[in-house]
Parts: structure tokens; sequence; C-alpha cells
């Protein structure tokens, strides 16, 4: 069973690429309901898996895996929506929500990713300009050793530097009200007052008879 969620996540849920009947290009491998399975879809959902995730379906027994685990989810996806699972609230939610960040996910891409490459020239501008911060006893390391060091360090460093800028330039085409009052209450702990414990009057001693 654990196997089994682990294969869904690493496919990411892949019956999203099955087509109905109509839809359909190519000779079918499964028809689930009107819902088929072609050849291209079995390419496509393998072209998109990472590239340890790709190696587990090559062969016979590998392409014979996968088909097997998109009927699977195929079934299971139906099976869902005849529920009703579909129009679930909690169900809603996390879809609007992955939405949501998906959607930031490419705006960051267009707007950040893009505008934040650097090219080798810049790199090795980088390490000619700062060529003393990588001498090791008193030897200079070359260039091509510390180059995809410093294209990640770099590149992080001009992506934080888009974003931030972008952020900023938001701000101000946009309209903010910030509760100052409201937030400043979240931070505040309520104030408990702890009762004081009743003290008890001293026991008169009784006189010896």
């Amino acid at each position: 069973m654990k196997r089994l969620f682990v294969l869904i996540l690493v496919l990411g849920f892949v019956i999203t690429g099955c087509t109905k009947k109509e839809d359909q290009k190519g000779q079918y491998l499964v028809k689930i309901n009107g819902v088929t399975i072609t050849k291209e879809d079995l390419r496509k959902k393998v072209e998109a898996l990472p590239q340890f995730a790709q190696k587990m379906f090559e062969g016979e027994e590998g392409v014979s895996r996968l088909v097997d685990q998109l009927i699977k989810e195929e079934l299971l996806y139906q099976e869902a929506k005849k529920k009703g699972l579909d129009r679930d609230a909690g169900y809603l939610k996390k879809v609007a929500d992955s939405q949501k960040l998906i959607l930031i996910s490419a705006l960051l891409e267009k707007e950040i990713e893009d505008k934040a490459k650097l090219s080798d020239k810049d790199i090795r501008d980088f390490y000619e300009k700062n060529k003393a911060d990588f001498v090791v006893q008193g030897k200079t390391i070359e260039f091509e050793k510390v180059r995809d060091m410093l294209a990640q360090r770099l590149t992080a460093q001009k992506q934080k530097e888009v974003f931030d800028n972008y952020v900023e330039n938001l701000k101000k085409a946009y309209k903010i009200d910030v509760n100052k009052d409201a937030i400043a209450g979240l931070s505040k702990k309520e104030d408990v007052k702890k009762e004081e414990p009743v003290k008890e009057a001293p026991k008169k001693e009784e006189p010896k008879k």
C-alpha cells in the first residue's frame, strides 16, 4: 500500500491527462467508462516525470506497471467523483489553494527567474574581480572548478534582488490597508488574573484543662 501511494505522488496524479473518447488521439491502450488512455498519454506522462522516476517505467515490465498505475488512478478518480467528493468544501478549498500557489509560481518564473538569469560572462567577471577570494594555500582555484557553485550563489542573490524590487513595485501599484491595531493585538497575551489563594486563619489553641 505504501508503494502505491509513493507511485501516486511520483506520477503527480497522472490521471488528469487521460482523454475522453471524443478527444482520443492515437491508438488507445485502455478504456474506462468512456475515458481512454492512449500511447500518447503514456509518452507524455513518462516525459513529464523526473529522470530517476522515468527509469522505473522502462522496458515491458515498466510500461505494464505504469499502465496498471494509470488504471488504478483513473478508477479512484472516477469513484471519488461518483461519491461527490469533487464538490466537497474541503476539497474545493484545497483546489483553490493549489491554484493560487501554481499561479504565484508561474508569475515568479516569468517575472523573477527569467530576469535573474546570468550569463557565463557575468559569472566569470565576478570571479576575476574577486579572484583573491579563491586562493587556497597560495594557489588560485581555477574558474571551472568553482563555476557551478558561483552560478548557484550569484543566481540566488540576483533572484532575491529582482524579487525584492518586484514586490516593492507591486506595493506601490496596489492599495494596501494594514490594520496595525488588529495585528498588534495578535501578539498580546491576555492578562489572566490569578486568584490569590485564601489564607486560612491560624487556629486558636484551646486552653489546657
